[in-house]
């Protein structure tokens, strides 16, 4: 039998019961999520914020490139082990120790998520961190919201461009987008009295449609604490989506929450295209409630848009066809359970949730 009491065997075994803990004090955490704002969102997690937004963060690449090298290394290393014990007879040896060392990596890889981000998710929820009562939506006030809405794009679209056989491309987009969008989230943040230590970043991933070809237009990488949107977005989808993977970055988990917290962040801009990307993302949900309600309404809306964003909206949908998805229902089964696992009780159905947000946060007084 291999010898696994070795002082390097100690070493996995403490990454192992590391990634233990960490699920074990996530699992309490669940039940105390006014602990985890006080002691780990308002005190860990923004010393991580700040330290790393103020080093790696200023880095000219994404730190995810860095953070994948690093997991390609180590998992070659374990795997040449392993081959290199097998070829000398040491099969049993090769296999031991390669399945305590992915053991150790997985349990490294639990622990350091949960301690960099992911207790976040047993955070109180929108509505306690606002003072908002849950709502209900009906037909009548989707329809009504929608009819809101759709004039708000239409006469933010005009603000944009009067030019309405083109849509809007990259050269309406500001240069310094990242920056605009996070110093107003931070500002809406602030006044809620949310702290926002550091200065998170998010990054454009190449090669274009390594995100969309598993129907994902953007991600928040704890491993990397910086936030990712593809490469082969249209440029229209930048803004909104730059600023849901910002707020994710800001300490938020529930990806209804982070479109209702980058819609209202948008909508701050002094900028028509980061304002007309919110509200037309908004207005993608809405629309994509009312077609499951009624088609036929559904289509008469689509056929009443003005020329303009019928155009934005097929040039996106054209850009979207340029990387078909791979293996979509596995992709959704598996995100779909990861939600749910962190108490994300709607799983993907969840992200249409900003439409409760924001009728919540209108009840509200705001």
């Amino acid at each position: 039998m291999p010898q696994l009491l070795t002082s390097k065997h100690k070493y996995k075994y403490i990454w192992i019961a590391l990634g233990v803990l960490a699920l074990v004090v996530n699992r309490i955490f669940a039940n105390t999520p006014d602990w985890v704002d006080r002691y780990y969102f308002r005190g860990l997690f923004q010393v991580f914020r700040w330290v790393y937004d103020h080093t790696l963060g200023y880095l000219p690449i994404p730190v995810v490139y860095i953070t994948l090298i690093i997991f390609v290394i180590y998992t070659a290393r374990i795997f040449t082990k392993m081959i290199q014990e097998c070829k000398t007879g040491k099969w049993l040896t090769g296999l031991v120790e390669g399945l305590l060392s992915l053991l150790a990596f997985l349990g490294g890889a639990l622990f350091f998520f949960y301690v960099l981000w992911g207790f976040n998710y047993s955070r109180p929820d929108i509505y306690a961190d606002l003072s908002m009562q849950e709502q209900t939506i009906d037909s009548s006030y989707l329809i009504s919201e929608i009819d809101r809405v759709t004039q708000e794009l239409i006469l933010t679209r005009a603000m944009v461009s009067k030019d309405s056989l083109t849509a809007i491309s990259e050269e309406d987009i500001p240069d310094e987008l990242e920056s605009l969008i996070r110093k107003d989230l931070e500002g809406l943040l602030q006044s809620w009295d949310i702290p926002t230590n550091g200065r998170v970043r998010v990054r454009k991933l190449r090669p274009k449609g390594i995100l969309l070809r598993f129907s994902t237009a953007g991600v928040y990488v704890p491993y990397a604490l910086e936030g990712h949107i593809d490469g082969g977005l249209h440029p229209i989808q930048w803004p909104f989506t730059m600023a849901h993977e910002m707020t994710h970055g800001y300490g938020y988990g529930d990806e209804g929450t982070c479109n209702f917290i980058g819609y209202l962040a948008c909508l701050r801009s002094d900028n028509d295209v980061i304002r007309y990307s919110a509200i037309r993302a908004y207005w993608r949900y809405l629309m994509s409630d009312l077609r499951m309600l009624d088609k036929d309404l559904y289509r008469q809306y689509l056929r009443s848009l003005p020329r303009g964003i019928k155009i934005d909206i097929n040039e996106i949908i054209e850009y979207m066809d340029r990387y078909p998805d791979i293996m979509p229902a596995v992709r959704d089964k598996v995100y779909d359970t990861y939600l749910k696992s962190h108490g994300v009780k709607a799983g993907l159905a969840n992200y249409s949730h900003m439409i409760k947000y924001m009728k919540a946060y209108r009840e509200r007084g705001e």
